[in-house]
């Protein structure tokens, strides 16, 4: 069983920034690109990373908006 970060090439320290940037700003973010991709990726690992990025970028983006001043319930 591999460790996280263990033998890490030059494409996983990629892939890692890219998520990152990612994260950074989920604003930018293409949700129907995500939510294509966690329904239909054939790897089922990479199906659950879509998802849960998906999950992660549309609460932050639901927080960003309930905290804007001229929100109300």
């Amino acid at each position: 069983m591999k460790l996280i970060g263990e033998n890490m090439g030059r494409n996983s320290i990629k892939s890692v920034a890219q998520i990152e940037k990612l994260l950074a700003d989920p604003w930018a973010v293409d949700l129907g690109e995500l939510w294509e991709q966690a329904l239909h990726n054939p790897d089922p690992d990479k199906r659950k990373l879509y998802d849960a990025l998906w999950e992660y970028v549309i609460g932050k983006r639901q927080n960003d908006l309930i905290s804007e001043h001229y929100f109300t319930i």
